[in-house]
């Protein structure tokens, strides 16, 4: 159900739009930093407007705009390696900060529980992330 969701979110433009890379930072991306066109400033509003104001929807939008200002602050190096664990600790971060609205506003014991191990399992991963992004220290770039 939760994969749902996210699947539904990354699925490809109708064929007449051609091929299209997804934002790195996801949905809530202005049309500098990937978004579709049409998909700006209006959009998001809308989507606002629509939304619950109850507290747990508005916990979850807040972890999800920051951990994509997180991921934006993260400059591509070039090196796959480095880019994928700079990034990847912003984004366990935010699913991190979601799981803790579940357990603070979740009914359901399956998914608070879930919550929990998710909790557990993704601050390992940022440790371990942390970790070697200091074990493996950025090489200079010429010109810089």
């Amino acid at each position: 159900m939760l994969i749902a969701g996210s699947a539904t979110a990354q699925q490809s433009p109708p064929a007449s739009q051609g091929p299209t890379t997804a934002p790195a930072g996801g949905p809530d991306m202005d049309a500098s930093q990937g978004m579709k066109p049409g998909q700006g400033m209006h959009h998001a509003g809308t989507r606002a407007r629509n939304m619950a104001k109850d507290p747990a929807s508005r916990a979850y939008m807040q972890s999800m705009r920051t951990m994509n200002q997180d991921m934006r602050g993260k400059p591509m190096t070039g090196d796959a390696d480095r880019d994928f664990a700079q990034m990847m600790a912003p984004h366990h971060q935010g699913a991190i900060d979601m799981a803790r609205v579940e357990l603070q506003y979740g009914k359901d014991p399956d998914l608070k529980a879930m919550a929990q191990k998710l909790i557990d399992d993704q601050s390992k991963e940022i440790r371990q992330l942390q970790d070697w992004l200091k074990q493996h220290p950025a090489k200079p770039t010429d010109g810089r």
